[in-house]
């Protein structure tokens, strides 16, 4: 009898069992075929208009759906719209385009007659981001705002009802151009990438990925830039963090947080980031220096060892400040701190910048000395240009003449800045500076550069700077002071100081006014006045000067200079330089050395790197003290010389005579010197009362 029951019973169950899996089959396959009618009944074409005024609500912009909407299953279950295009009432260019998004939605919702999207896959999207010259951008609505950022939240419009709980945002191959007039910015950012997991604006976490290339179409740089982080945003509350953020610059790559609060009514920022180590040239190559000519050998020696460059970062802020209580700058073992405030014009009162530089020691000669000198190849004379046809400028020397810097007068009016600037040692462009203890401020208009006592080769530089940028045009006075700089130690860096030796001491007072610094140059005027004790100078080009003046002599002397020494110590070397509007001509220099005397009148063509002077050499009898004797025949004669070269040229090629002069003056001479002769033979032979009647017939003869 159990058995009856026991079989009964399973009998029973199997019969429950069918009737559940038929009844959830049905369920199942009603599912299926509601859902099939209802994306055959429903057309998504029905949308368009809820989300077109969805989209107006929140952005005040205007959306266009010029192509269809229709069901997507892949890449996710939704709605897939076409070409999307954003304009604004008044602006003729699109604001952004798409030309394909696929949105994710929760299927039973449709039966409620509710669209809820939960992922957001845009692909080709374009964004115009123009600026005029007035600095409006054309994203700005009417009253000058920019575009409202307010989440979609739950709207309902025709009928439909509209949600957006994005989990994930994905956008592939979109595309950004900035045109900004005022700036002058023409920049592009392409193949964009941007991956978002759980996104949300309700102060939960987020990570997120952002890729793109930028392109710089001014300059014609790119660069390929890569953002990570952990987000939260509570967009009601105005805050936002980063966590874990990491920015990728090809070899640069930051790490570090960023915290922005009440960004709505009073915001305010703080974060810190830090670098990897890096070749900084390798940077440098990238994205700040011009390419380099391959045919020039480049200074320094960047092992794997050297040129490794790392930085670190604290800041805060708000929109009325910025604080950078720690900057720290390594370069293989170098080391340079900084700190910074900088606090907004506001009201009447100007913006203030406050900062302080310290480092014990920068070596900066690989990064700023001029490359090895590529040997020009040796060409055939060219033929020589008419003196009265006009040598064409070359396209070099053009463009360097055209090129000018304006310096920062505005900036200056508008700002009040105090500075600090020790460091222990510093080599720059092959110099080497010690104890370097710079101060600069600038208050209301009135920049003061003060240089206490530096070291410098031995000896000490002293300097004070002063642009008063509130005349018109603005004046620059400059006075500095070198005293005992060893140069025999300076020509080691300097090349143009390799011809002498000695304790160099010099005093001078420019002054200069303009508004750039060509301008400047072009107005400079002051006295320099040297002196150079324990000296040893390299007389060469002298020495070549007076051989070749020797040479053309009617005396027959021969080479005059052949016993003279190549270095000579001279008891006495001074002189002056001055300048009267400028560099590039009315300089006059003179120089005396015992029984030297040189007077030079030229300028300097820095864009060609060129110098032209026209100079008189003079050698001088006694009671002058007679370091390098001179016959009489050249004693008190000032013979011209033509110094016109560039700065790259040999040292013997400098100067030369001018042999045209040179020969009238020996013609001179000999005239003076017979007329000397018969003046003592008239006043030997001829009687007293007949003598001025014999020397002007003679002195007519002799004309």
């Amino acid at each position: 009898m159990h058995l009856i029951a026991s079989l009964g019973t399973l009998a029973a169950m199997k019969k429950l069992i069918k009737v559940l899996l038929l009844t959830i089959g049905s369920v199942v396959v009603f599912a299926a075929v509601a859902l099939a009618l209802l994306f055959l009944v429903i057309s998504p074409n029905r949308y368009k208009p809820a989300i077109e005024s969805v989209f107006a609500q929140q952005t005040g912009l205007q959306l266009s759906i010029a192509g269809d909407i229709s069901w997507a299953f892949s890449p996710v279950f939704g709605l897939s719209m076409q070409d999307l295009r954003v304009t604004k009432e008044g602006v003729r260019m699109e604001l952004a385009s798409l030309s394909e998004v696929a949105v994710r939605i929760e299927p039973w919702a449709l039966l409620d007659g509710r669209l809820e999207m939960q992922e957001f896959l845009a692909t080709n999207l374009h964004i115009n981001w123009l600026v005029d010259a007035n600095g409006v951008s054309n994203w700005q609505t009417a009253d000058g705002a920019g575009t409202p950022a307010t989440p979609a939240a739950t709207t309902s419009t025709e009928g439909t009802e509209i949600a957006a709980a994005i989990e994930q945002i994905t956008v592939t191959n979109a595309s950004l151009s900035i045109q900004d007039a005022q700036r002058g910015i023409n920049t592009t950012f392409s193949d964009l990438q941007l991956t978002s997991q759980n996104t949300n604006l309700e102060n939960r976490p987020f990570p997120f990925e952002l890729s793109f290339t930028v392109a710089d179409n001014t300059a014609g740089q790119t660069a390929n830039v890569s953002l990570a982080s952990t987000a939260t945003v509570d967009f009601a509350a105005g805050n936002a963090r980063f966590d874990d953020l990491t920015l990728k610059l090809n070899p640069l790559q930051l790490s570090g947080s960023l915290v922005a609060q009440d960004f709505h009514n009073n915001p305010s920022w703080n974060g810190s980031l830090a670098s990897n180590t890096f070749p900084l040239s390798d940077f440098l190559d990238l994205y700040i220096r011009e390419p380099a000519d391959p045919a020039l050998t480049v200074p320094g020696d960047f092992s794997a060892d050297t040129d490794q460059f790392s930085m670190r970062v604290e800041f805060n802020g708000n929109d009325q400040q910025i604080n950078v209580p720690a900057l720290v700058l390594s370069l293989d073992d170098m080391q340079l701190n900084a700190d910074l405030a900088y606090i907004a014009a506001s009201g009447n009162a100007p913006a203030n910048l406050r900062y302080n530089i310290a480092s014990d020691a920068l070596d900066l000669n690989r990064y700023t000395s001029d490359p090895a000198p590529v040997p020009e190849p040796t060409a055939a004379p060219a033929e020589q240009t008419p003196a009265d046809e006009e040598a064409p400028v070359s396209a070099a020397v053009a463009t360097a003449s055209a090129e000018d810097t304006p310096l920062p007068i505005e900036l200056l009016n508008s700002m009040n800045v105090q500075g600090t600037h020790r460091i222990d040692s510093l080599m720059v462009a092959g110099l080497t500076m010690t104890n370097i203890n710079v101060a600069l401020t600038v208050q209301d208009g009135l920049l003061n550069l003060d240089v206490p006592p530096l070291g410098f080769y031995n000896g000490q530089i002293t300097s004070n700077i002063k642009l008063d940028a509130r005349q018109n045009p603005p004046a620059l006075n400059a006075l500095s002071s070198v005293q005992n700089v060893n140069v025999a130690q300076l020509g080691q860096a300097l090349p143009a100081a390799r011809f002498a030796e000695g304790r160099l001491n010099l005093e001078s007072l420019h002054t200069a006014r303009g508004r750039t610094v060509n301008e400047l140059l072009n107005s400079i005027s002051g006295t320099a006045s040297f002196s150079l004790a324990d000296n040893a100078i390299d007389i060469g080009i002298i020495k070549q000067v007076f051989s070749s003046v020797s040479v053309l002599s009617p005396a027959g002397t021969g080479d005059l200079a052949q016993q003279w020494p190549d270095v000579v110590r001279f008891s006495t070397l001074e002189g002056h330089l001055i300048l009267a509007d400028g560099i590039a001509e009315n300089q006059q220099l003179k120089v005396v050395m015992d029984n030297f005397e040189i007077t030079a009148t030229g300028g300097v063509d820095l864009p060609a790197e060129s110098f032209n002077y026209d100079v008189v050499l003079t050698a001088f009898g006694e009671p002058a003290v007679q370091t390098v004797p001179v016959a009489p025949l050249y004693q008190g004669v000032g013979w011209p010389v033509v110094c016109n070269a560039t700065f790259a040229s040999e040292v013997s090629q400098y100067c030369g005579p001018d042999f045209g002069k040179v020969r009238d003056l020996f013609v001179q001479i000999s005239r003076n010197e017979v007329q000397r002769r018969v003046q003592d033979a008239v006043t030997e032979q001829v009687p007293q009362d007949l003598q001025d009647a014999a020397r002007g017939l003679l002195d007519r003869i002799l004309r």
